[in-house]
């Protein structure tokens, strides 16, 4: 949490300078972790969440900015096995800072973004299944991003970001059922670690 706070103070730090334009707003979007650019996008197999949150975006000179969000997200894990299929819901508190350029004004203006992002989890982190299996969610994640998208109509930004691990998000270990003791014991297939690769689709809206 001294991370988040530390963040958001040089955020505001940045877009609070007398020469700075400073927008408050909010934001939402989805997770998409197999992007297919066909019908196939809006099938629930490729759906792996939702965002939503207030956003703070400053402008500097030349089109340059900064901004950064603090946003409830969440997301489903699949877990396959050969018995069954198994998803746990996983809910985040999540915090982008980027770095922006965009070429224009408000009223219509492509823009680029690019910065770290950084995701809590909120809940528990242990999920078993009963074949043996159980996943380990990392309280702290950390990734990047790399976005492109449009501001329009000087309030609407709709925007298209790619982001990828830096950190894991978890580890997935098989366990062996110990009957005389009803529970899991020994891990048998040792373990492996889960990364998200994830597009994005948000929505802003500024006021």
């Amino acid at each position: 949490m001294k991370r988040i706070a530390t963040l958001l103070v040089l955020l505001i730090t940045l877009t609070s300078a007398s020469y700075a334009k400073v927008r408050f707003g909010a934001e939402a979007g989805a997770y998409v972790y197999k992007m297919k650019f066909n019908k196939k996008i809006a099938s629930s197999d490729n759906r792996a969440g939702f965002f939503i949150g207030p956003k703070l975006k400053g402008t500097l000179p030349l089109g340059f900015g900064v901004d950064g969000a603090l946003l409830y997200s969440q997301r489903s894990a699949e877990i396959d096995t050969e018995t069954d299929d198994h998803t746990k819901t996983l809910n985040y508190l999540t915090v982008p800072v980027n770095v922006r350029w965009q070429l224009g004004s408000d009223r219509f203006a492509p823009y680029i973004a690019t910065g770290p992002q950084w995701d809590y989890l909120m809940g528990n982190s242990t999920f078993k299944t009963t074949d043996g299996l159980k996943a380990t969610f990392e309280h702290s994640i950390l990734s990047w991003n790399i976005g492109v998208g449009l501001m329009l109509l000087d309030h609407v930004q709709i925007g298209f970001s790619w982001n990828f691990p830096i950190t894991s998000s978890g580890k997935l270990n098989k366990y062996a059922f110990d009957e005389l003791k009803d529970e899991f014991t020994d891990v048998i297939d040792g373990s492996t670690k889960l990364k998200n690769k994830e597009w994005t689709i948000r929505v802003n809206y500024y006021f």
